[in-house]
């Protein structure tokens, strides 16, 4: 235990800020810029009014995340990213997302677009799971895609309609009826997953 005083305590009269917590498994072969994958997460938070809390990030495999897929939602296979959300009260935020590389690997490579955007716009559809948006309905579908996108230009990814989830898109028009990559079940593969439970 060290003698030095703990300057990063929390007073009892801070306000409580916002910690991301990244964890990249040990069997994935890529260098996650965690830097960016913070910022990714923060811009989808605070557009949602979210800037108080805690979020854990885990980039893994698909191995990893199909057992977690398969433990938790009873899918046998695996798929981009799955989200926990445990508490969204603006402006405070709880929860966990998972990321598979894997996958992100895959679909960069089908799209011909770069690994690093693919996974920000993972992290960023997994955290605004988190915060309370869905996409199972059309009309949520879209509300999804243009906040996917309004981040995805504020972190400077400007050829994003070129490789949005749903197709090419326009600022006004998103297209709901090509899916990115199907799932054994029929659903788009980025439809995230999203339990209030722990993967713990």
């Amino acid at each position: 235990m060290s003698n030095t005083q703990d300057n990063n305590r929390r007073k009892a009269d801070e306000t409580n800020l916002l910690n991301i917590e990244i964890i990249v498994d040990e069997d994935v072969n890529y260098v996650a810029n965690e830097q960016r994958l913070r910022e990714a997460c923060t811009a989808a938070l605070s557009l949602r009014h979210f800037d108080q809390g805690e979020i854990g990030i885990r980039v893994t495999t698909d191995l990893a995340i199909h057992q977690i897929n398969r433990d938790h939602l009873g899918h046998d296979y695996p798929t981009d990213v799955i989200s926990f959300s445990y508490a969204a009260t603006p402006p405070r935020i709880e929860g966990e997302l998972v990321v598979s590389v894997d996958t992100a690997t895959e679909r960069a490579n089908d799209l011909g677009w770069s690994l690093e955007h693919e996974l920000l716009l993972y992290v960023i559809h997994g955290t605004l799971h988190i915060t309370g948006m869905d996409d199972h309905k059309p009309e949520d579908r879209l509300a999804m895609r243009g906040a996917e996108r309004q981040v995805m230009l504020q972190l400077g990814i400007h050829n994003i309609d070129q490789y949005a989830a749903d197709g090419e898109t326009s600022p006004d028009v998103a297209s709901l009826s090509t899916p990115s990559k199907l799932s054994p079940d029929g659903t788009s593969q980025l439809d995230v997953q999203h339990l209030p439970e722990d993967l713990s």
